[in-house]
């Protein structure tokens, strides 16, 4: 795929890779032209057509990579994903035009447990609620609900997923979870039931979502799951907001008949204007902008491994994560 002597234009989007500093040395040394447009919002199809010209590797966010995107940069040889998910990339029509989609698997699955066991703890206590009642001088308290003994469901027993099954244990919760792929040795290890899908949900105090997206799991959490909820749980969501009908959310949060919600991810981001954009009005959520998979450790992680994957790519050599490796025959 490599071309000798050619100076490769490299387009950086993704908000967390710093504007100077050794990975983009790296490219430079390496012969590239690094072309900064990083933002914190990611591109829709429309703004990346401004972007992508004359683009032979991309550095990316969650921007939208359509078959236009890609026909708009004929040269386009690889797109790194800086991250696991690759929902936004249309990998059917990359892999038609030989152009690599890569991730960074195994960088950020401990920042994004963390975060969500943050979200369950701060459902929990109350935490957003008893902050605002400080700073606007009321001296009022809430009564917390418990996290120690409690039940966490988990849907989607994969790295993340394994990750709060083990800081829930230190909790003393009791851990189940649902998974179509079950890792006997770890659940049996770390003392996690293997329950039906509406099992899970219906005896779960916590309900944490770690599915990635897909046509099967979109809404995976609809309005009849959320019904099998107790009115006392909490459901949070660091995996993919096409995993939950934020209509249904809404409506049963605002109801009363689940607790609470904790969200780092929405059906569209930004969500303003939109459905989830609702949920803001909500005191028993807490929302955070899709940034649970960002740490100090985890950025450098991710930004490294998608440098390393676009610099192999365009070396003519296979990279350490594509997700559709048939494009090197």
């Amino acid at each position: 795929m490599s071309e000798p002597g050619k100076r490769y234009r490299v387009l950086v989007t993704s908000w967390i890779m710093e504007e100077e500093g050794p990975l983009i040395d790296q490219m430079r040394a390496a012969g590239c032209e690094v072309v900064m447009r990083r933002r914190p919002a990611f591109r829709t199809e429309r703004e990346m057509l401004d972007v992508i010209v004359g683009i032979d590797a991309a550095i990316a966010a969650s921007d939208v990579y359509s078959a236009a995107v890609m026909d708009a940069a004929p040269g386009l040889k690889v797109i790194s994903r800086v991250g696991v998910g690759y929902d936004a990339v249309d990998v059917k029509a990359a892999t038609a035009r030989k152009i690599a989609v890569c991730t960074t698997p195994g960088t950020n699955h401990e920042a994004v447990a963390d975060h969500a066991f943050g979200l369950v703890l701060a459902l929990a206590r109350q935490i957003p609620a008893h902050d605002r009642f400080v700073r606007s001088q009321q001296w009022k308290r809430l009564t917390a609900a418990d996290v120690n003994g409690q039940t966490l469901g988990i849907l989607g027993l994969g790295k993340i997923g394994k990750g709060m099954a083990r800081r829930a244990r230190g909790f003393d919760m009791r851990v189940v979870a649902y998974d179509p792929i079950w890792d006997e040795a770890f659940a049996a290890q770390h003392q996690v039931e293997r329950l039906p899908l509406e099992r899970v949900i219906q005896e779960a105090d916590f309900l944490t979502l770690h599915l990635p997206a897909s046509a099967e799991t979109r809404h995976i959490l609809n309005a009849e799951r959320l019904a099998l909820l107790k009115p006392t749980a909490y459901v949070v969501n660091t995996a993919r907001g096409t995993l939950i009908d934020e209509a249904a959310l809404y409506e049963a949060l605002k109801a009363g008949r689940i607790a609470g919600a904790g969200l780092d991810v929405f059906d569209q981001e930004p969500p303003w204007g939109t459905t989830g954009d609702k949920l803001r009005d909500l005191e028993s959520v807490i929302l955070t902008p899709h940034v649970a998979g960002f740490s100090v450790k985890a950025n450098a992680g991710m930004c490294q491994m998608a440098v390393g994957n676009a610099l192999l790519v365009l070396q003519g050599r296979r990279p350490l994560f594509c997700v559709n490796p048939a494009v090197f025959g």
